[in-house]
């Protein structure tokens, strides 16, 4: 990746699909994604909910944004964001049809970007990964009810809700079947009971039957 693009991009992935069911993951980041079956570029807004949707033969250029940064990025509130598919030439005002247009919009609004608008939102985004939410008010010497404030409209998603669906990810991430109680203790759960509760309201469905390809219907899109 870019040097100049480090401090507010978090990944930048190309995706290949063929109509089958897919995951679109509970996310806690706001993301770019350019699609050859749509023509176009859109922002897709955090979400605390897995959607399984299948659809037509394409291919996806998905950034993401760092969590804290896409107010910055964007230059609109992300709790406006949560749920929604917007185009992005709504959001910047210009068309964007192609990777090269997409690097060179994000790179000229980059230009006039100040990182100093999202520091302390995206240094409580690091935090909460391991620290409850007042412990990580009391780092950064602000209240609880002004961490929120903040963090909801910089996110999308409450310092809660952005510390479960970080964790839900985490358990996909790493879960293997038979290894729930494990996981659970190093990630924070209260036990293996709390992660399924969690994971289900998530996911739609227990950890097991995710691995085991056990998933809700998928709406066509």
């Amino acid at each position: 990746m870019e040097e100049r693009l480090r401090r507010w991009v978090s990944g930048i992935a190309v995706q290949s699909f063929e109509g089958e069911k897919y995951v679109h993951a509970p996310d806690t980041a706001t993301t770019l994604v350019l699609c050859t079956a749509s023509e176009g570029a859109f922002v897709v807004g955090p979400r605390d909910r897995a959607r399984y949707t299948t659809g037509q033969e394409g291919r996806r250029t998905i950034v993401r944004l760092t969590p804290g940064r896409a107010q910055a990025v964007l230059d609109v509130p992300v709790d406006e964001l949560v749920d929604q598919v917007v185009p992005l030439s709504e959001v910047w005002g210009r068309p964007v049809g192609d990777e090269a247009a997409l690097r060179s919009a994000l790179l000229s609004r980059l230009a006039s970007a100040d990182p100093g608008r999202s520091d302390l939102v995206h240094a409580a985004a690091r935090m909460l990964r391991t620290r409850g939410v007042a412990e990580t008010a009391r780092a950064l010497d602000i209240s609880e009810r002004h961490l929120r404030t903040l963090f909801t409209k910089a996110v999308g998603l409450s310092p809660k809700q952005f510390a479960r669906v970080d964790r839900v990810r985490r358990v996909v991430a790493r879960g293997k079947r038979g290894e729930w109680a494990r996981v659970a203790a190093e990630l924070g759960y209260y036990d293996q009971a709390h992660l399924t509760s969690e994971f289900r309201a998530t996911m739609g469905v227990p950890p097991g039957a995710y691995l085991a390809g056990n998933l809700p219907a998928a709406t066509f899109c």
